[in-house]
């Protein structure tokens, strides 16, 4: 019986088959001596490996290829733009003129339309005092005038003055409706106008607005592309050093000399692999990342990995090359394999009923370490973790779509 251990919170570099990675890699080259292993296989395996990173530094160079050309496509809509940019604020500056001017416009209209309330309001207590006095005259008005007299000559200046008096009162009453039908008229105008301005202004600035919120999207498109151009070429460039290495043992093992250095310590990097690896199992994600599990079973772990649905008894295999630096039982998790595959690279899997792989061993891409279990709720799954710089990560962001 394996005994129990806890899973640590941080980096695995304290797990106990961990301590000495050269010890491990002593072991697994003994390993290999006491078996026989022949060349002939050690260079198959070497082939393997040097195809597999061939083959992923053509799919990165392919995507270093496809970024660039979408970078060089944002960046010319971004030259467009900013044309567009320089069009809109030349167009900004001719609203902006027009806006000055029908402010200068509307002032203006506010300083006429005061104007004619101050003359509307004279012509009124003009007309309403005439009104007054012809009605203190009483109901014959201007006949009573007229006839209030003897003198034909005063008849003559009379009639003469109330005539007059009747031009005044109708062309007063006529500028006074004119004047209203002015100020109406200016009012309206005035309303009018402020709408026509205030469109103007919101135009203005929503097309400033969505114009740099554009900008701003495609530049930090730009500098999204930019850093991913940056990580491919860094992956692939890791891979490239890995795969000089593995053709140069290759090379010496197809002339029969041994290599310099041991093909068991030959690895890819895990990191450029990363949304391109198989799962351990084809099951469907049945806990994702970071779910918390019931206090069940004296202990609660926090969801540093996720849970595959499976069939009791199917293979559970390595996602990728590496050495297994620890099997044992852990609580929670049942029995555990972990696999280092370098640069504090790890791969935890867990619930397993059975082990087809020790401590100390290498193992390659989809080479199978056990068969699925149950978890500890008896229900039928397979615990993955992924640990890249000994920190738990969400592993469905590394495996294959």
């Amino acid at each position: 019986m394996l005994p129990r251990r806890a899973l640590p919170d941080g980096p695995i570099t304290g797990l106990g088959a961990a301590q000495d990675l050269h010890h491990g890699l002593l072991a697994a080259r003994g390993e290999q001596q006491q078996t026989g292993a022949s060349p002939s296989a050690e260079q198959q395996r070497v082939e393997r490996l040097t195809q597999r990173a061939t083959d992923r530094v053509r799919a990165l160079q392919t995507e270093a290829d496809e970024l660039a050309s979408r970078e060089r496509a944002l960046l010319e809509e971004i030259r467009r733009l900013d044309i567009d940019r320089q069009i809109k604020a030349e167009e900004l500056a001719v609203i902006d003129g027009d806006l000055a001017e029908t402010t200068g416009q509307l002032e203006d209209t506010t300083t006429r339309m005061a104007g004619l309330e101050r003359e509307a309001d004279a012509q009124r207590s003009l007309v309403e005092a005439r009104l007054v006095a012809l009605y203190k005259m009483g109901a014959p008005r201007y006949a009573r005038l007229l006839l209030g007299v003897g003198d034909l000559r005063a008849i003559g200046r009379n009639y003469r003055l109330i005539g007059s008096l009747a031009r005044r009162d109708r062309e007063q009453f006529e500028d006074h409706r004119q004047t209203m039908a002015d100020l109406q008229a200016s009012r309206a105008t005035l309303e009018t106008r402020q709408v026509e301005v205030a469109a103007l202004r919101d135009a203005a600035r929503a097309a400033r607005q969505a114009l740099d919120r554009t900008i701003a999207s495609q530049t930090a498109l730009v500098e999204e592309i930019d850093t991913r151009r940056d990580l491919t070429a860094q992956l692939a460039g890791e891979l490239e050093a890995a795969q000089q290495r593995l053709e140069t043992a290759l090379a010496e093992l197809a002339a029969g000399a041994s290599p310099a250095a041991s093909t068991t310590a030959l690895a890819l990097p895990l990191r450029p692999f990363r949304g391109q690896i198989e799962p351990p199992v084809p099951g469907e994600v049945t806990v994702p990342f970071g779910t918390r599990r019931p206090p069940e079973f004296g202990t609660t772990l926090a969801g540093g990995g996720i849970e595959f649905a499976v069939t009791p008894g199917e293979p559970v295999y390595a996602i990728h090359e590496g050495e297994v630096v620890s099997v044992g039982t852990f609580e929670g998790l049942g029995t555990l394999v972990i696999v280092s595959h370098g640069d504090q690279a790890f791969s935890l899997y867990g619930y397993l009923a059975a082990l087809a792989v020790h401590e100390g061993v290498r193992v390659d891409q989809r080479a199978e370490l056990g068969t699925a279990g149950v978890s500890p709720t008896g229900t039928p799954a397979v615990y993955f973790e992924l640990r890249i710089d000994g920190l738990p990560v969400d592993p469905v962001e590394w495996l294959k779509p």
